[in-house]
């Protein structure tokens, strides 16, 4: 199945907000609502929200206020370079997701499969709100989407609970990072010996002051997603660890 993905990165955070949504008008209210968060750290009152039919003509003018504030001539930008320039942007994209998972239901889909789950509980526990509207907010699903519903979900292949993820380093460098599914990994290095300290950052502590690290932030998509590279290292690791279980087995006397 289909499903709509809006990203959004902010000029003050080095890190991606992505959501997930099932239908393209529902991840253009998300994506206005990045924009809009956007405006409104900017200049609030100078940059009012916008609506969802121009969300993307907001998010342009937000970046050139932000480029104007840095004294940055507009004019000499390439349109396509804008985002890269400001150094934040927020899109959408369409990517097939292979099974289902809750951030692929929509509002009144997920209200329905709750509703399902409490209707068993209301045998136990008296009677609680109708929530398959969501309290009013919506349409109850009618039959025949309940029934397009329960075949997506008996149809699907769950992805495990824990996300899994690959972390590659070569001569001490963070080289690359593989998931099972899209993740933001951030890499905290407390080894700084020889970095710019322009680019270290004060990272709170559990118990004592700040300490100075490099942070990068590695946003896991596209290629990055790879579980049958994952299943084929966990297999190879498995298989290492039986070679070894059974080399020490015939070595005891």
């Amino acid at each position: 199945m289909d499903i709509f993905v809006a990203n959004g990165t902010h000029f003050s955070a080095p890190s991606k907000i992505a959501s997930y949504h099932a239908s393209e008008h529902e991840a253009q209210i998300a994506a206005t609502d990045m924009v809009n968060q956007l405006r409104a750290d900017l200049d609030a009152e100078g940059l009012p929200p916008v609506d969802t039919s121009s969300w993307q003509l907001g998010l342009v003018g937000v970046q050139f206020r932000h480029l104007t504030a840095q004294s940055i001539e507009i004019a000499d930008i390439d349109p396509d370079d804008l985002a890269e320039t400001a150094g934040f942007n927020v899109w959408i994209e369409k990517a097939e997701l292979q099974g289902i998972s809750v951030l692929a239901l929509n509002d009144r889909q997920l209200s329905t499969v709750l509703a399902a789950l409490r209707d068993h509980q209301r045998r136990h526990c008296g009677s609680d709100p109708d929530i398959a509207s969501n309290l009013g907010r919506h349409e109850p699903l009618n039959p025949d989407e309940i029934e397009d519903l329960c075949m997506r979900i008996n149809g699907a292949e769950q992805l495990p609970l824990e996300a899994n993820i690959v972390i590659t380093l070569d001569g001490g460098l963070v080289q690359g990072v593989v998931a099972d599914r899209p993740i933001t990994v951030r890499i905290v290095d407390y080894d700084v010996e020889g970095a710019d300290p322009d680019g270290l950052l004060m990272v709170p502590q559990d118990n004592g002051d700040p300490v100075s690290a490099s942070v990068s932030c590695w946003a896991v998509e596209g290629a990055c997603i790879d579980p049958e590279w994952i299943a084929r290292l966990d297999a190879a690791n498995a298989a290492d660890h039986r070679a070894t279980k059974q080399m020490t087995a015939e070595c005891l006397p």
